[in-house]
């Protein structure tokens, strides 16, 4: 391993270390509220980019997402499940709900791929918002979403998430098990296999790659983890409404993955990160957060175009080079 491994490795576990230790340095509400957002972002960035590797774009994640917290809210406050179960369900269901689409769907390639995706979303708010109003609750939502259920380990004083603190922790907890798993399946043969479809498909096709089968697979894990995605949020901010899942926010999302960097698999998380911490700073102005956006996207497409995270490492080598200069 070389040394701007070591140096990538030395900056996420320090990251890491650096958020676990988060609410021992600040337990105010607000900013843990901003994190597990920024957690939420990256699930959703990382899932999205997953889906990108095959070489299709979808601007249906955040309705996944919807799927997926709607159904866990419902398993909870209707049929009255616990949370442990309804969190898998949930993600099972935009799974399941993805596998259907995408075997429809996947033949189709580019903008055309990309307008049914925007079809398909609009058509799941469309459901939420004015359909069955006795169950989803109509454009007002689902209000009252309980928390999760307590965690009781032996030995261990009984987790109530009852404040930001653990549920902060139960977000980075899923954060990084999302992270880690999406992570070995870059590096295994699936993996390998979703990156030949993205370069060149026909070419995949020739040498007897199942095309239709792998771009389902890689839509439906995406999908997959939205909608674990959903069930977290569904339960840690209490309302869900259709307008938390609009167009906008799959649009966000993608920009997530392009600003970061969809070459990199350090990319979406790094771009979600970045933009969310953007975002806030930017809440302040209002409709102004919108062109912030644009603009944050127009700078690195001209001066980034491999995204924030080739920035970053090129920081790593400048940062090497100091230092073999000292030692020298």
């Amino acid at each position: 391993m070389n040394r701007k491994h070591y140096t990538k490795n030395f900056i996420i576990l320090g990251t890491i270390a650096f958020l676990l230790i988060i609410p021992l340095l600040s337990s105010d509400p607000y900013h843990l509220q901003v994190l597990m957002v920024l957690l939420l972002n990256i699930i959703l960035a990382i899932s999205l980019w997953v889906i990108m590797t095959v070489g299709q774009l979808s601007l249906a994640h955040a309705a996944f997402m919807a799927v997926g917290a709607y159904t866990s809210a419902l398993l909870v406050m209707k049929l009255g499940l616990p949370f442990w179960l309804a969190m898998p369900a949930s993600g099972i269901m935009a799974a399941i709900l993805a596998l259907v689409i995408g075997s429809i769907t996947l033949r189709l390639k580019g903008a055309y791929f990309l307008l049914v995706t925007f079809a398909f979303g609009e058509i799941v708010i469309l459901i939420f918002s004015n359909f069955w109003e006795s169950l989803f609750g109509g454009v007002s939502g689902l209000i009252g979403v309980p928390p999760p259920d307590p965690i009781s380990i032996p030995f261990i004083p009984q987790v109530r998430f009852v404040s930001k603190v653990p549920l902060y922790y139960l977000a980075l907890s899923l954060t990084l098990i999302t992270v880690l798993t999406i992570y070995r399946l870059k590096n295994s043969r699936l993996g390998l296999t979703f990156g030949a479809l993205k370069e060149g498909d026909l070419l995949a096709e020739c040498i007897g790659i199942d095309i239709m089968k792998y771009k389902v697979m890689a839509f439906t894990v995406g999908c997959f983890f939205a909608g674990i995605a959903g069930s977290l949020y569904a339960h840690s901010f209490v309302v869900v409404t259709p307008i938390d899942f609009s167009f906008y926010h799959s649009v966000y999302i993608l920009i997530y993955v392009v600003v970061g960097g969809e070459s990199s698999f350090l990319g979406p998380i790094l771009g979600a990160s970045v933009l969310t911490l953007f975002s806030e700073i930017l809440r302040k102005f209002g409709h102004y957060e919108s062109i912030g956006y644009g603009i944050a996207l127009i700078l690195v497409m001209l001066f980034l175009p491999s995204g924030i995270i080739s920035l970053l490492e090129r920081i790593i080598v400048k940062v090497q080079e100091l230092f073999k200069r000292i030692k020298g």
